[in-house]
């Protein structure tokens, strides 16, 4: 019996470390997120369109520009010599950045269509879309 209470607590003390460490890494990004702005203009275009979806579809487009930013850069900076004609250094990383920006933006504009799309789906199983259309 000792040994199941002994196994026992060991597990409950890693599910509570994961747990304080996904908290952590959650205060963590909300706090850089609120730093760099995002989630309060995010918040300040969904109040004055007075549409949440407007202050989704705003989150959505700077998160992924901020995601592609640094991720299209590194993936420049890796294939650097593909781009010898074009220089090296800090040329790169600029092009990158862009073309990184670019795909983070059209990948947040796919979800927010596809979020868009299963919500009304999903409004239509239940049988809650059909008040509108009727």
């Amino acid at each position: 019996m000792a040994l199941f209470g002994l196994v026992f607590l060991v597990v409950a003390l890693v599910l509570v470390g994961v747990g304080l460490v996904l908290g952590l890494a959650v205060v963590a990004l909300a706090a850089a997120l609120l730093g760099l702005g995002v989630l309060s203009s995010s918040v300040l275009i969904g109040l004055r369109s007075g549409r949440a979806a407007a202050g989704i579809r705003a989150f959505l487009i700077q998160c992924g520009l901020l995601a592609g930013i640094p991720a299209g850069a590194a993936c420049a900076w890796m294939v650097q010599a593909a781009f010898e004609g074009y220089g090296s250094g800090w040329p790169i990383l600029l092009y990158g950045a862009v073309g990184g920006a670019f795909a983070g933006a059209l990948i947040a504009l796919l979800v927010d269509s596809i979020s868009r799309r299963l919500y009304h789906w999903a409004l239509l199983q239940t049988g809650h879309g059909l008040e509108r259309n009727a």
